[in-house]
């Protein structure tokens, strides 16, 4: 019925136009979205180059006296599924399709033709000034205030500090920030094994994207055909200079460093390069306190800031903290009790926790370096040294553990909170100007990773 009313209107708007094509969708209204799918790719791309101004058109006219559907486009996939695409097709070819072919099974993908209703899904992500920089060039980009100058843009860091998230952040924002804007977010492996129809006419690919996300990059590493296919879908990307269509926009996210780049052949490493790259470093003590004190909120658990602090300091990522809280959670449902600190002690001891370094740890790391005994450190004497060393030491531990002044000063023999803020101003002053000393500090920040 949809159809024939939507062929009725095109006839009185473009006599030459009779929608035919139409006969090729398959159109399913559900509530307040319109689904919209297609019998191959390349008949989607067509739609997209030719058609879908013309359909969106008449669906706004369809609809002008009622609430206009969201409209869903169920991209099908990029494999070869039409023996067509196979053969590859010409260009006389693409635009006579009709299509009346017998094609391959249709998958969802996640293209959106228009934006979702949704929060801003950065705020959900918790972060420090440490990660400020890589966290708002993402909200940039999602929100296109950014242009041509970040693109590519790519995320680097370790497993578990959030690279995953911004991308799905991104994605949603993107979604968001501009109607008919069409976002691809997939693993990088999972796209270039899935769609190798594309790699001879790469610009078809463009045709129905505006926006490629693709995580965990570095898995293509020794797939020189996968790479090369990524080569050629990153080399038909439109730019702004383009008079035919908007720009395109593609983001990665490579787990570790971004010298893991080197493990990627020369063109795609080349390419990645070229944009804009960012490290999202790993979560300070504050940062995951912050984390767990929401998924408490969010799980309604009753944890105090002593064991919220203890599982803290034993988890350097995400994902640990998450499966860390999860047992806990678990543990209490079961037995029914409140956690004692034993119980805790024997969940964190059971667990995948990657223990960072206590007070006492880096303490100990200090005074081997300066060659003193830990004990004199921590004592009260007041010998030049020992006073530098427990500075260092407690300008560190502030630094990496993100602990109170009051809970320094108990750590460190019970020290008044005033003596650990004038300790960490002190070294903070020295380091301006001595480079030995930064040195120092710098080394030992790495030793107590």
């Amino acid at each position: 019925m949809l159809k024939n009313e939507l062929r009725d209107i095109l006839a009185l708007q473009k006599a030459e136009d009779r929608g035919e094509w139409l006969e090729s969708l398959t159109l399913r209204h559900d509530g307040h979205t319109l689904h919209v799918g297609f019998p191959h790719f390349y008949f989607a791309a067509w739609f997209s180059q030719h058609k879908r101004d013309l359909f969106e058109k008449a669906l706004s006219c369809r609809f002008a006296d009622e609430q206009l559907p969201h409209i869903e486009y169920e991209q099908p996939a990029l494999g070869p599924a039409l023996g067509r695409a196979q053969a590859g097709i010409s260009q006389h070819a693409e635009q006579q399709y009709t299509g009346r072919e017998a094609s391959g099974t249709t998958e969802r993908s996640t293209v959106s033709a228009a934006p979702k209703n949704e929060n801003d899904a950065f705020t959900a992500f918790i972060a420090n000034a440490k990660n400020a920089f890589p966290l708002a060039a993402a909200k940039e980009i999602a929100e296109q205030r950014a242009g041509v100058a970040y693109n590519p843009f790519l995320l680097c860091g370790r497993s578990g500090t959030g690279k995953s998230h911004i991308l799905r952040s991104m994605a949603a924002t993107l979604r968001q920030s501009q109607t008919g804007n069409r976002v691809i977010l997939a693993s990088a492996a999972r796209f270039c094994a899935d769609n190798p129809a594309w790699v001879r006419h790469p610009e078809l690919f463009w045709q129905q994207c505006d926006v490629l996300l693709l995580d965990d990059i570095q898995e293509l590493a020794g797939q020189t055909a996968w790479q090369q296919k990524l080569v050629s879908c990153m080399d038909a990307c439109p730019h702004a200079a383009s008079q035919q269509r908007r720009a395109g926009q593609m983001v990665f996210a490579c787990t570790g460093q971004p010298q893991a780049l080197k493990a990627l052949d020369e063109r795609l490493r080349s390419r990645l390069e070229s944009g804009l790259v960012v490290e999202l470093m790993e979560p300070d003590l504050d940062v995951r306190m912050r984390y767990l004190q929401a998924m408490c909120k969010e799980r309604n658990m009753s944890l105090s800031r002593d064991q919220l602090l203890f599982i803290a300091q034993r988890c350097s990522q995400f994902r640990l903290l998450q499966g860390l809280l999860l047992k806990v959670a678990a543990f209490c449902s079961v037995t029914g009790c409140e956690l004692s600190q034993a119980d805790l002690e024997n969940i964190v001891r059971t667990g995948v926790a990657d223990k960072t370094p206590g007070c006492l740890e880096i303490l100990g790391e200090v005074a081997r370096t300066m060659n003193l005994r830990a004990e004199d450190v921590l004592g009260g004497k007041r010998r030049p040294d020992l006073v530098l060393a427990r500075q260092v030491s407690m300008y560190i531990c502030r630094r990496k553990l993100g602990l109170s002044y009051p809970e320094l000063g108990r750590a460190f023999g019970g020290k008044d909170h005033s003596t650990v803020i004038h300790a960490i101003k002190k070294i903070k002053k020295i380091l301006v100007s001595d480079k030995a000393l930064q040195q120092m500090v710098t080394e030992l920040e790495l030793k107590t990773q």
